[in-house]
């Protein structure tokens, strides 16, 4: 009798968590979808390329560079040494003269290429496959440099979550004791969260100075979410510029109102963070880059960094070619995956758009 007489709606909560979390797990889902989707468009774009072979010709023999340079040296000292002795006259800057004229000639040597022909996918596949190719690297680099672009977003959600329920402390009617408390909070969190995010982007020596480094830990990760001012700016707009939903829960006070100033802020950040994805991927790929520069660090750890100095040291157009086409497809990669974890956020926090 009394399960017959309850309400239906003593349920609801529960219903609501449980809808929640099968949201979540969707949205999960679907970004590990775009992950699997993007490297292995990643892992086409290097079959592609391995399927190209350029048979090279013979190189000429030419002067070696060590005999140039050997040669003058020889001139530069004699040049220093007579200067020194006070023996520097016509007749010896006239045979200096004379004997550089007859120095042997050098430049680069041309690297003659074959005709281009297709390998068979066989080999192409071993290519790419290899613990050492070209694939492999730019992989390893686009691993390494996406946990900084996730942390750096999820750091962005977090610093608009806490603006907004800051924004609504402030908005709650509150007494005199915690009125001052919470103008308190807001004060710092407009330091904390705005101001004190953009102090290391103002820094020459973060991009300039090759020695140092970023570090990789939370260090780096502050430095993506502050990239480009996204920090600053999700959690200004939810200091400053509250969104309607949340000025309207200013006149509720409790946990229910406060959480729901903290989703709607982290909401709105997402709207913020569209466009913005590509800036924070080039910016992990620079935290990779600049810990690729630690001498203390393994070198066997740097992906991408290694793969564009390879990129600088290959002999033909074709194979540089190659290495920054992997380099950039890996970018890609990495604007993709974080365009795709700010959507599969805004989704398992709840959409608020609503088309007219």
């Amino acid at each position: 009798m009394e399960a017959t007489l309850r309400p239906p709606t003593d349920d609801l909560e529960a219903l609501a968590r449980a809808a929640a979390a099968a949201r979540i797990a969707a949205a999960a889902l679907r970004w590990l979808a775009a992950c699997a989707v993007g490297f292995a468009a990643l892992l086409l774009l290097a079959l592609v390329l391995a399927s190209v072979e350029r048979e090279t010709a013979e190189e000429p023999s030419e002067t070696s560079a060590s005999a140039y340079l050997d040669f003058v040296l020889a001139v530069l000292r004699e040049l220093a040494l007579r200067s020194l002795r006070g023996e520097a006259s016509a007749d010896a800057s006239r045979a200096l003269a004379t004997a550089w004229s007859r120095r042997p000639d050098w430049r680069l040597p041309d690297v003659q290429g074959g005709p281009l022909r297709l390998a068979s996918v066989r080999d192409a596949w071993a290519a790419v496959v290899s613990d050492r190719s070209r694939f492999h690297t730019a992989a390893r680099g686009a691993a390494d440099a996406l946990p900084f672009l996730l942390a750096g977003l999820a750091l962005v959600f977090c610093g608009a979550a806490i603006a907004g329920a800051l924004a609504h402390m402030v908005r709650i009617p509150a007494g005199a004791r915690w009125g001052g408390l919470a103008r308190a909070a807001f004060a710092a969190g407009v330091y904390g969260l705005v101001l004190h995010p953009l102090w290391p982007l103002l820094d020459p020596a973060v991009f300039y100075d090759r020695t140092r480094t970023l570090g990789s830990g939370a260090s780096a990760a502050f430095f993506v979410a502050a990239f480009a001012g996204t920090l600053s700016g999700a959690a200004a707009r939810a200091l400053l510029a509250p969104a309607v939903h949340a000025q309207q829960l200013g006149a509720l006070r409790g946990r229910p109102a406060l959480v729901g100033a903290a989703r709607i802020a982290a909401l709105d950040a997402a709207e913020w963070l569209v466009p913005l994805a590509p800036a924070l991927a080039a910016a992990a790929l620079f935290v990779c880059a600049k810990a690729d520069q630690d001498r203390s660090a393994d070198a066997g750890a740097s992906g991408l960094g290694a793969l564009v100095r390879a990129a600088m040291r290959e002999p033909s157009v074709a194979e540089r070619v190659s290495s920054c086409a992997l380099v950039g497809g890996a970018l890609v990669v990495l604007c993709f995956v974080g365009h795709r974890f700010v959507i599969e956020t805004r989704e398992a926090l709840g959409t608020s758009r609503v088309e007219p």
